[in-house]
């Protein structure tokens, strides 16, 4: 991987692959702050009985970031 570029083996023409899980693990490390705003607020909530606490926005976040980062690498791959 140079140049900030994420390169993504898509396996034999034959049995083709969606290059999407792979870029978007790829990505994951890029958007470690938003994970671990999430986890740190989904250990803070554990206790919640009431069910109203929750931690959609950091959820949100961490998947932004991932998708923001792999769209580009990702439609590479479509013709």
């Amino acid at each position: 991987m140079g140049g900030g570029q994420i390169q993504v083996d898509i396996g034999d023409v034959d049995d083709p692959v969606d290059p999407k899980l792979q870029i978007e693990d790829l990505c994951k490390p890029k958007c470690d702050a938003f994970l671990k705003a999430y986890e740190a607020c989904a250990e803070r909530i554990e206790g919640d009985e009431t069910g109203e606490k929750h931690c959609t926005g950091q959820y949100f976040d961490f998947w932004s970031c991932v998708d923001h980062c792999a769209v580009g690498p990702t439609m590479k791959h479509t013709s």
